[in-house]
């Protein structure tokens, strides 16, 4: 009987250790997401484009090269009605801008190199 009361004790113990909280959850998440993007420093832009399928949508010179900017699709958030407040839907998208070098002559998604990546958003459905 003694051991059966050890053994859940254990067992109890080891559940709520291996519990996570959203903070560390969210920090897991993001930790390979960047890990996935840093795979592609080095990379042309050219690449890039064809392994996940994202396209530019703008870009912006700065010292040094220029930054591509990717936008994701939209992802709604929906709150319920109560009985004293409306339903509300809130939108968010994730946007990711890659930094990137002048390494040919033409300025053809080929000629950039990949040097730096960041985010903001809800990124981590992005196909990288």
């Amino acid at each position: 009987m003694k051991r059966i009361k050890i053994a859940a004790g254990l067992a109890a113990v080891l559940s709520f250790a291996s519990c996570q909280t959203n903070a560390e959850y969210q920090s897991q998440l993001n930790a390979n997401l960047d890990a996935r993007l840093s795979a592609y420093h080095g990379t042309t832009l050219a690449e890039f484009i064809a392994r996940t399928g994202l396209v530019p949508v703008n870009a912006y010179p700065v010292a040094g090269g220029k930054v591509f900017v990717i936008e994701g699709a939209p992802v709604y958030v929906t709150l319920p009605a109560t009985q004293v407040t409306p339903g509300i839907t809130r939108a968010s998208a994730c946007q990711l801008l890659i930094r990137a070098a002048l390494t040919g002559p033409g300025g053809t998604a080929d000629d950039w190199k990949i040097v730096g990546t960041s985010r903001s958003g809800p990124c981590n459905n992005l196909p990288v």
